[in-house]
């Protein structure tokens, strides 16, 4: 099962498996991965896992959602892709 390990300044602050269904990543307290940091939009991205597969989705966020340093609207997720949001940075392991 992939996990996220959630980094800020290279310190691990959390890990996160990827079971199936969503999981929703934001600012906000009703997110079920709250970062809170203010470079974090309320409600900025949300990870769909179904099907042997996970996939992100920028929620329109105001600093947006990047992959290995590109800006996404969708991507579907490999071990290895770094996901940065804000300040920080969420990294896909197997």
């Amino acid at each position: 099962m992939p996990k996220l390990v959630i980094k800020q300044e290279n310190q691990t602050h959390k890990t996160l498996d990827l079971a199936y269904g969503s999981v929703t990543i934001g600012r906000s307290e009703d997110n079920d991965l709250r970062i809170p940091d203010h470079t974090v939009s309320s409600h900025h991205a949300k990870i769909f896992t179904y099907l042997n597969a996970s996939y992100i989705e920028d929620l329109k966020s105001s600093n947006g959602t990047f992959i290995n340093g590109k800006r996404i609207d969708k991507h579907t997720l490999k071990p290895g892709d770094v996901v940065k949001l804000g300040h920080h940075i969420l990294e896909v392991e197997v």
